[in-house]
């Protein structure tokens, strides 16, 4: 048994990493989507094969497959990993391997940006702290330029090269793979990927380079549509809604129609997780579109994104039509028809349906982990949905508990994101069961609370975490309601020592925001809370998440391995009157944090907690004096 578990502990593992793999690569192309489409759609209209032939529109069309979208993708990956900085070098060192090359380097700017950036982090990290003030931007150019120039010759003499080798070698596979009718092969691979959450990878990180060198030499692709063509999840779904039992049966509807109409496929996968055996009908009906795209002579100009049967005729080109149609349906209907008898042909009642889902085993495991805990001392006043993408199946779950909780009366943030962009300020973190470990694994900080769904769009899949939120709010469940203990704690938290008046800056201004969060640290350096150093570490953490929280406060404070550079707990405080921008959003009071050992997750949780009301920022961004400011923080 215990090799059992070993086992599975380990396979759970190599998923984990193989999703963020998949994710990382997906998340250089999915910012870019839109130009990817718009390319699609000037491809579909103004080739010499397309709706509308035009030669003088049709000349962008190469010059934005071979530059501006390599190029994006670069800085996209560059930035992912070292910022803006990282962006440009990203740039630089992918036009080495665009010129470097004669097709397009789309896989090319995948590796291209990343390295680049990742080079650049670690030159700044070696350079860092070794200049007099002042020479800082000096040496930041010229390291960037002289790195920069290194690593632009390598793409072009070297890198470009060898990698268009290997796009050229994947391509003949991918050839010889459509000369000998093999493509429907790739649902037996593709299929139960998908609802392992990796249908991202695939679609973005494999089959758009490829499907792009494709419309590059014939105006389209069947690639595109491995991944998103929805028809045969469709399908599926449609079999569960007429055939299926319970709790399924019901939600499969609409399933069927977000995951036809809205393109969003995650509202799918929990269908076949319950009954895995329905992955293959997906199958069969992914294997029979392929075929018919393939001998009808079907295919896309881009990416389908979101993957919806409107969004595929859109980007469909002129004589793909009726091959897109026809494979589109017949792989609904084929998975309809295989669903239906995989359900028809099994027995036991509603009920063994609904108990047999293991993944409700799983949802029970996180989340009577987190309510095992009780309630005593915990503040949730921040909540993140989150989802491989960040967009559909996420957005619509965090609507739904938006709901809840606003019926409930509940004053909490609800938002959504991406597994890997769920901000640093989140309290509870709610994630499909087959997400919990890889969201645990990049995020879990000792403070956060991890809850798990199976099902994105089931409404009572919300109601013990509304229960649950409930008791915080109330303070009651297993929680004991004793005010002066935890006032006893906050006192302790903002006391003389951390928060003083030497440590607020009243009617400050601002051009910037990297000003501003220097201002803060330098009050902190200044009043003996941290060494020098930790400024930059502040600058560093806002260039990683976002250090603005929301209700016009930013909260400044350093990244996860800055404790050598905090010598005690203490608070800056910084109020901006006409405020300071932070991207769209405006500050007008900042909190400097700098916080030793466990200290720093309280302060910040104490902070948050009060500037959660408006109304505490507005006092706060008009207060008179410092004394009234210490006043309304340790009374609080």
């Amino acid at each position: 048994m215990d090799n059992t578990a070993s086992n599975s502990g380990g396979n759970k593992t190599a998923l984990v990493k193989i999703q963020r793999f998949g994710n990382f690569l997906s998340g250089m192309v999915m910012p870019n989507l839109g130009v990817f489409v718009a390319w699609g759609i000037l491809t579909a209209l103004f080739i010499p094969t397309g709706w509308f032939p035009n030669d003088y529109l049709g000349e962008l069309v190469s010059p934005v497959l071979t530059y501006a979208m390599p190029m994006l993708i670069g800085y996209t990956g560059g930035k992912m990993v070292h910022g803006t900085r990282g962006g440009a070098i990203g740039v630089l060192a992918t036009m080495g391997v665009i010129v470097g090359a004669d097709v397009t380097m789309l896989s090319g700017a995948m590796l291209m940006g990343p390295l680049a950036a990742w080079l650049m982090k670690k030159v700044d990290g070696v350079l860092d702290g070794k200049f007099k003030p002042g020479f800082e931007m000096l040496v930041s150019n010229f390291s960037m330029g002289i790195l920069g120039l290194i690593i632009v010759i390598a793409g072009y003499v070297a890198i470009g090269p060898v990698m268009e080798g290997i796009l050229n070698i994947f391509s003949g596979g991918v050839n010889w793979v459509l000369e000998n009718k093999l493509l429907p092969l790739l649902s037996i691979f593709v299929a139960p990927a998908q609802v392992l959450f990796l249908n991202n990878a695939i679609n973005h990180g494999i089959m758009a380079p490829l499907g792009l060198e494709q419309v590059a030499a014939a105006g389209k692709s069947i690639l595109f549509l491995v991944d998103p063509n929805c028809g045969p999840s469709v399908g599926t779904l449609l079999a569960v809604s007429i055939f299926g039992r319970g709790m399924a049966k019901r939600t499969a509807p609409m399933a069927a129609i977000i995951a036809g109409i809205g393109g969003i496929g995650e509202v799918y996968f929990p269908f076949v997780l319950m009954k895995p055996k329905l992955v293959f009908a997906t199958m069969g009906g992914m294997a029979t579109s392929l075929g018919l795209f393939q001998l009808l002579g079907g295919g896309t100009v881009a990416t389908p994104s979101p993957g919806s049967f409107f969004a595929m005729l859109m980007l469909t080109p002129k004589g793909a039509m009726f091959g897109n149609l026809v494979g589109f349906f017949a792989g609904m209907a084929v998975s309809f028809t295989i669903g239906m008898l995989l359900l028809k042909t099994e027995q036991g009642g509603e009920e063994e349906e609904e108990l047999a889902d293991g993944s409700l085993e799983e949802r029970a495991k996180y989340n009577d982990a987190v309510l095992s805990q009780g309630t005593q001392g915990v503040i949730i006043n921040k909540i993140v949905v989150a989802c491989d993408a960040g967009m559909g199946s996420s957005a619509m779950g965090a609507s739904i508990l938006k709901t809840q909780a606003k019926k409930a009366m509940l004053n909490v943030d609800i938002s959504n994101a991406k597994i890997e962009e769920i901000p640093n300020d989140a309290d509870l973190v709610i994630t499909h069961t087959q997400l919990v470990e890889r969201a645990k694994k990049l995020h879990d900080d000792g403070h956060k609370k991890f809850m798990a769904i199976t099902n994105f769009m089931e409404g009572d899949q919300y109601k013990d975490i509304v229960e649950y939120l409930k008791q915080v709010k109330s303070g009651k469940g297993t929680a004991v309601e004793q005010p002066m203990v935890a006032e006893k704690k906050y006192e302790t938290l903002i006391s003389e020592e951390v928060l003083n008046a030497d440590n607020i800056c009243l009617n400050q201004y601002f051009d910037t925001k990297e000003a501003a969060i220097a201002k803060t640290g330098e009050i902190l350096v200044e009043n003996g809370f941290v060494k020098p150093e930790y400024i930059q570490s502040m600058q560093e953490r806002e260039k990683t998440v976002s250090v603005y929280v929301g209700n016009h406060v930013a909260i400044p404070h350093g990244t996860g391995n800055s404790d050598s550079l905090i010598l005690k707990s203490g608070i800056s405080v910084v109020q901006v009157p006409k405020g300071v921008k932070f991207g769209n959003e405006t500050a007008y009071v900042l909190f400097g944090i700098a916080g030793k050992g466990n200290n720093h997750l309280d302060i910040l949780s104490k902070i948050a907690d009060f500037c959660s009301e408006t109304k505490n920022v507005e006092k706060i961004k008009y207060a008179s004096s410092e004394e009234e400011i210490i006043k309304m923080l340790t009374d609080f």
